[in-house]
């Protein structure tokens, strides 16, 4: 099995809504273990903002209507909690909306027409939220704090007249897709690699969910570490010391696998020769002279040396 610090991330794709990244080479079996986490870390656990109470002029409860508004107030909720919103800080933010319709044309009414304070961005800012059928006037409020996850309506606000409670999602990531497929590495062939879809809901981009959840990932797994009698400060400086030594030997052209013809690799292997670049420094005229080494086997060496881009010693 290949050490688990071999893989690397791409990131094919990190449009607003949508990221495609890729994880791997991995060891057989990984490749489920460690995207199965993920996704559960990126769907329950990115923090995020949310609609968390509703207050509209005129209305005591979401159960009821409103004149001159097509639709009735558990739908204009249902939308109101599908604003992608971005915020800065910390303490509860009350966003304002008032529009006042026109009495011979309908009136739509988007998270456009929202009063937003500094420290909050509604990303789908044209979100239609309902329409305004006559000569009347919306006016409402909504509370947005953040949060992690789902959290049920606190009823407890309903002692402010006119308060509505929300439930509210707080997740910034909408879905995940995870597909496990073939890579390998060298000589390993039956290794895994982790293609993730990451669906947001733009307030984040697909890098920096995946960010934050490999940081979670990382910090329970270095308390899990530290409560069994382990340094996770060594821990990180033993990975840091193996990346260092695999960048090292990737920079190796290894003989044992370059498919060459077996008589070749034996001429190699029998005069000392593992590594492709050991030969940069010989004259050609020594290397021809290694036992074993015919003109045929000259010949191929010189192509494949040609090909990574290595000549022999000039005198």
């Amino acid at each position: 099995m290949i050490s688990l610090d071999k893989f690397k991330v791409k990131v094919v794709k990190d449009d607003p809504g949508l990221g495609q990244i890729q994880i791997g080479p991995l060891p057989s079996g990984y490749g489920h273990t460690l995207g199965n986490t993920l996704r559960r870390i990126l769907l329950s656990s990115v923090p995020g903002a949310a609609v968390t109470s509703v207050k509209i002029d005129g209305v005591k409860h979401e159960y009821t209507s409103m004149d001159n508004v097509q639709e009735d107030v558990i739908f204009v909720i249902l939308k109101l909690k599908n604003l992608a919103i971005k915020k800065y800080s910390d303490d509860p933010t009350t966003l304002t909306l008032n529009v006042k319709g026109n009495k011979d044309k309908v009136t739509i009414v988007t998270a456009n027409d929202f009063d937003v304070p500094s420290d909050v961005e509604i990303i789908n800012q044209d979100l239609e939220i309902t329409t305004l059928t006559g000569d009347t006037s919306l006016k409402l409020e909504v509370v947005v704090e953040n949060g992690v996850g789902y959290s049920y309506a606190d009823e407890e606000r309903r002692k402010e007249i006119g308060v509505i409670p929300v439930d509210s999602n707080f997740s910034p990531v909408n879905r995940v897709d995870v597909n496990i497929t073939k890579a390998r590495l060298g000589e390993y062939t039956d290794l895994d690699q982790i293609d993730l879809d990451i669906y947001t809901n733009a307030t984040v981009t697909a890098s920096e969910a995946l960010l934050k959840a490999g940081e979670i990932y990382d910090e329970m797994a270095n308390r899990l570490l530290a409560q069994f009698g382990g340094d996770p400060i060594l821990a990180e400086e033993n990975i840091i010391k193996e990346e260092a030594d695999h960048e090292l030997t990737e920079d190796k052209i290894l003989v044992s696998q370059l498919n060459l013809s077996t008589r070749l690799t034996n001429a190699l292997l029998n005069s000392g020769i593992s590594d492709l670049r050991g030969l940069a420094g010989l004259p050609r005229e020594e290397v021809a002279n290694f036992k074993g080494m015919g003109k045929k086997s000259m010949t191929e060496l010189e192509d494949i040396m040609s090909d990574k881009g290595l000549t022999f010693e000039i005198n």
